[in-house]
């Protein structure tokens, strides 16, 4: 059992406790069963579920399998439930914690050694003790790199030939005037897809800032201002 206390189930918080949960157990899990939350699943469906674009894409990254439970099935996630209760009535017992910080600290030593060290009630064994002999070695190696969460975005396209994200201007072709794209960004880059394919990359620019359209434009696009 791994407990990530949050005040917020935005995607870098839950990412961030997935990183936590890799360190923790010392692997990536080859399936992951989420609840719906809006972070991860962008529709629920029974068996063809959308996942959140940048979430999918993290799972990819860690190379993990995604498996949304279904909605108003209780059956499929009846162990979670009553971890859930457990952990409320006694890793949150009365307790106090000194900031947010303390907390996730405290958590993950109470998960180590009073939840993991505990007698199940249905497998009478040490929760610790299994995991390490049958579960440990079918797990993928933590992951070193940090995984640069991007942004999802659907702008569209201005006449002049900019499409506007983060309030900063991106160039694309003339053609595409009036359209909607798929727009990706993360730290450095921004990505433009028209129905799915890739049809310009840019260095991420600030705010106020506006990439060059190329020579090709006609001069009446080129001389449009570009300003925010």
């Amino acid at each position: 059992m791994f407990v990530w206390p949050t005040y917020r189930q935005t995607l870098g918080e839950v990412i961030a406790g997935f990183e936590a949960a890799w360190v923790f157990f010392g692997g990536v899990f080859a399936v992951v069963i989420p609840d719906n939350m809006k972070t991860i699943v962008d529709k629920a469906d029974a068996t063809d579920a959308k996942l959140n674009d940048a979430f999918r894409e993290y799972a990819q990254a860690r190379g993990f399998a995604v498996d949304p439970t279904r909605i108003r099935s209780p059956r499929d996630k009846p162990r979670v439930e009553r971890c859930v209760q457990y952990v409320r009535s006694n890793f949150f017992a009365g307790e106090d914690f000194r900031n947010l910080s303390d907390c996730r600290a405290r958590a993950e030593q109470w998960c180590g050694q009073v939840a993991g060290m505990r007698i199940h009630g249905t497998t009478r064994c040490r929760p610790v003790e299994v995991f390490a002999a049958e579960e440990l070695p079918q797990l993928k190696p933590v992951p070193n790199e940090v995984f640069d969460i991007p942004t999802w975005s659907r702008p569209k396209v201005a006449p002049d030939r900019h499409v506007q994200i983060a309030r900063a201007l991106y160039s694309v072709p003339g053609e595409l005037i009036g359209r909607r794209l798929d727009a990706r960004v993360d730290a450095h880059t921004v990505k433009l897809y028209w129905r799915g394919e890739l049809i310009k990359v840019h260095p991420v620019v600030g705010p106020g800032a506006a990439t060059p359209i190329p020579p090709t434009c006609p001069l009446r696009c080129r001389s449009m201002p570009c300003g925010i």
